[in-house]
């Protein structure tokens, strides 16, 4: 008996000194397996790149893959985004499904090709051209290398899919540059939406060919174009060729027969292709057309007077645009919103020459390019504060934030500008006062201006250029319609006018019969009615906002008071710039 004591202490010895032994000796951990050290390897690989893709890094650390035996793979690393933008979760679980078996090159991803993931789900590459797709979402850029695997970079997470991907539609845009015939333009940008909802679709890339390959289920598309150095657009102006002769041929944007000023666009052009009226069209060919953007000499004078030009022909087209609503028995209300449409279009277009020239001129630094800049610059003000009048706002600020920056920056010109220019300031500053309800300051603004006796009153300025009643002006009118010969922005009357409202809307009678009478006297006006006093305006482009101001109803077809008082924003505006309201009634 005391044998097997003995035996069984000894036993129970063995196995202390054992457990001890392990506890001082632990077991080896065994080898990452290989898919740890291909894994190990790209998260390396992408923590010291600039790829944007660290949350996607975060979640590949914590994935066990400690049974993966692949070291060859092909991931799909998803940009950095906000988790409320994702339509899918990323997670330690969803990650695997961006991991692919195999190391696959761009080449090597073919249309109809298959891939397994590491959680075993099959993912659809589908391919045209370059453009190569996972599950629907594209790839950006080219192959990563990670030791034996491969990296890619997706926008998104990439959705799981039953079957591959399918379009509806299938865009191919050809791109040619113009130089001396056509060459197929490589390396073009092509930004694509749908066309109903502006959601993006993605950037595609022309090949050596100039062809990209956009497929989408949108029945509308919208897209631009954009390389460094090249443009679509030669002088504001959309290419669509060559012609017989060799020189370049322009779209006929407003169909109305001739190319002329009124079809300039700005850049970026948006195309717009509309399949439904394609009938059984699922597949087209859109072919666009590039120059070769060069640098050429800033000629101050040529600037100048080009945009006399381009200057002249708006002032046309506004105090065609007052004719219409105020004169023209002939007009219908019940289309204000296509003239509206057009003469907005045309406005921002003229807009956009202006900045341009500025640049032009300001890039210069010299003292002749500042001095042409500051009559631009007025002539700049002079566009946007007859926008305000007739749309109460200026693109893209709404009504308080344009009045605001018109306000502010009218009043540093005012104090900043020569005497001349400075006085015309002074009136579009007073003018947007007005508007704003702000008569004290209206008054203030016209005092200082017929104080200044540079200017007096005159009954034929409309038919003179160099009238001394002119603030800014002497341009020319070639359309014909009533107003005079010439046209002329900003003149003494309207001063006179402004401070006669103002002092009637604060009380202040004997002052405004005063200014009223000033212009009773000079232009002989035989009433009391503040329509014929307003209509002292006519030919300026000015006279149609003085209606509201003073609610007075225009006599015109279709003309409704509870709206008709300020223009109709065009919707194309309302979807460019989302801090813009439509104008009440519309």
């Amino acid at each position: 008996m005391k044998t097997l004591s003995y035996y069984l202490l000894g036993i129970f010895s063995l196995c202390i000194l054992n457990a001890c032994d392990n506890e001082e000796n632990p077991a080896p951990q065994p080898p990452p397996s290989k898919g740890e050290e291909a894994v190990q390897e790209i998260i390396e690989v992408l923590k010291n790149s600039d790829l944007e893709v660290s949350q996607f890094v975060e979640i590949l650390e914590k994935v066990d893959v400690t049974d993966l035996t692949q070291d060859e793979l092909t991931v799909f690393a998803v940009k950095n985004t906000s988790t409320a933008s994702r339509s899918t979760v990323l997670d330690t679980a969803s990650i695997k499904n961006h991991i692919a078996k195999g190391r696959y090159a761009k080449d090597d991803l073919k249309d109809g090709t298959k891939l397994t993931s590491i959680s075993n789900d099959t993912l659809y590459v589908t391919r045209t051209e370059n453009d190569v797709l996972i599950n629907g979402i594209k790839i950006e850029g080219n192959a990563i290398p990670a030791g034996n695997s491969f990296v890619y970079v997706v926008p998104e997470v990439i959705p799981m899919m039953e079957a591959p991907v399918t379009y509806k539609h299938q865009t191919t845009i050809k791109v040619d540059l113009i130089d001396r015939g056509y060459k197929p333009l490589e390396g073009v940008t092509i930004a694509a939406k749908n066309g109903d909802t502006g959601a993006e679709l993605g950037t595609f890339t022309t090949d050596t060919e100039g062809v990209a390959v956009i497929s989408h289920n949108c029945d509308t598309l919208t897209y631009t174009l954009h390389k460094e150095g090249y443009s679509n657009l030669s002088d504001g102006y959309l290419l669509v060729g060559m012609t017989a002769d060799g020189n370049l041929s322009y779209a006929d944007l407003n169909g109305d027969g001739i190319t002329d000023e009124r079809d300039k666009v700005s850049e970026p052009y948006t195309y717009f292709l509309n399949y439904k009226t394609l009938q059984e069209i699922t597949h087209t060919t859109e072919q666009c057309y590039m120059i070769e953007i060069k640098e050429e000499e800033i000629n101050v004078e040529e600037i100048e007077a080009k945009w006399k030009q381009t200057f002249g022909i708006f002032l046309t087209q506004s105090k065609n645009m007052e004719f219409n609503l105020l004169y023209d028995k002939n007009f219908d209300y019940n289309m204000i919103e296509y003239t509206s449409s057009m003469f907005w279009d045309f406005a921002y277009q003229t807009i956009d020459d202006c900045k341009k020239y500025l640049n032009q001129l300001t890039s210069l630094n010299t003292e002749e390019g500042w001095e042409a800049s500051w009559n631009l610059t007025v002539d700049l003000e002079v566009i946007q504060t007859q926008l305000f009048g007739l749309y109460g706002k200026v693109a893209p600020l709404d009504n308080e934030e344009s009045k605001n920056q018109l306000i502010y920056y009218l009043a540093d010109l005012s104090d900043t500008l020569p005497i001349q220019l400075a006085i015309a300031s002074k009136t579009l500053l007073g003018k947007i006062y007005l508007f704003s309800g702000y008569y004290e300051d209206v008054i203030q603004q016209c005092l200082y201006i017929i104080n200044n006796t540079t200017y007096t009153l005159d009954s034929n300025a409309l038919n003179n250029s160099e009238s001394q009643e002119i603030i800014w002006g002497g341009y020319k009118d070639n359309f014909g319609n009533p107003g005079g010969s010439y046209i002329h922005p900003v003149l003494l009357r309207e001063v006179y006018l402004m401070a006669t409202i103002a002092y009637s809307q604060t009380g202040r009678e004997m002052e405004a019969t005063n200014a009223k009478n000033m212009l009773k006297a000079a232009f002989s006006v035989e009433s009391t009615e503040w329509k014929d006093y307003i209509n002292l305006l006519q030919g300026t482009g000015g006279t149609y906002p003085y209606y509201r101001l003073l609610n007075l109803p225009i006599e015109q077809t279709g003309f409704d008071l509870n709206k008709h008082f300020y223009l109709p924003i065009p919707q194309t505006a309302l979807n460019a710039y989302p801090g813009m309201k439509q104008n009440p009634g519309y």
